[in-house]
C-alpha cells in the first residue's frame, strides 16, 4: 500500500512540474513568432523512476543522467540504466549510451511501450549460483513489460564457460531463451572440476 501512495505522489510532482513548466518559459520567447516553438514538454536531472505491477510489486526501475520528454511523447534517457524484477527481485540489469521511450501512440497500451537502447549496451545478470551472463551490443528494443529483447545488430554473450556471436537476436528474459538470428558463431569451455 505504501509503494502505492508513493507511486502516485511522485506521479502526481511530476505532473505538477509538467504543468507548471510553461509557465517557467519567458514571455518574450512565447510571444517571437520567428522563433521556433519548443519541441519538448518536460525535462529533467538525475531521475529514478519506479514501475509496479498489479500486485504492487516493483516491476522495473529506470534511472538516468538526464530525461527529456517531448511532444509526441517520446522520451529521451542520457545514460539510462534498467533494472528488471522478477519475484521481488532484481534480475536483469541493461545499461547504455542512451534510450528512447517510445510514444504511447506506437504502443498497444500504455503499459507496452518499448525502450530502445543505443550506445555500448550491456545487459547483466546473476544466477543463483553467482554466475555472470553479459549481453553486449549497440542497439537493443527492450520491453519492460514482458521483459524481451530484440536487435539486429551484432550481438555478444558470455558466461564463464561460453562465448557466443551473431548478427540479430531475439530474448525472452523471463525463459532465459535466446534466438540468434545468422552468423553465429561461439565456444563451449567445460568448467575445471572443483
Amino acid at each position: 500500500m505504501q509503494k502505492l501512495i508513493i507511486a502516485a505522489i511522485s506521479l502526481l510532482l511530476i505532473t505538477a512540474f509538467a504543468v507548471n513548466y510553461k509557465q517557467l518559459i519567458p514571455s518574450s520567447a512565447t510571444q517571437d513568432s520567428n522563433k521556433a516553438a519548443l519541441d519538448f514538454n518536460a525535462y529533467s536531472v538525475g531521475i529514478n523512476t519506479v514501475i509496479y505491477d498489479v500486485n504492487g510489486e516493483i516491476n522495473y526501475t529506470i534511472q538516468a543522467d538526464r530525461q527529456v520528454q517531448y511532444n509526441d511523447d517520446s522520451t529521451e534517457l542520457d545514460k539510462p540504466f534498467v533494472r528488471l524484477f522478477q519475484n521481488g527481485e532484481s534480475r536483469w540489469n541493461l545499461l547504455a549510451n542512451t534510450g528512447v521511450i517510445s510514444p504511447e501512440s506506437m504502443a498497444n497500451s500504455k503499459e507496452m511501450r518499448s525502450i530502445e537502447l543505443s550506445g555500448n549496451v550491456e545487459v547483466y545478470s546473476l544466477d543463483d549460483f553467482g554466475n555472470r551472463t553479459v549481453m553486449t551490443t549497440q542497439k537493443l528494443m527492450l520491453n519492460p513489460q514482458l521483459e524481451t529483447l530484440m536487435t539486429d545488430q551484432p550481438v555478444r554473450v558470455e558466461t564463464s564457460s561460453i562465448r557466443q556471436s551473431a548478427v540479430g537476436m531475439d530474448a525472452d528474459l523471463n525463459s532465459d531463451e535466446i534466438v540468434f538470428h545468422r552468423d553465429v558463431r561461439g565456444i563451449y569451455e567445460y568448467p575445471p572440476p572443483n
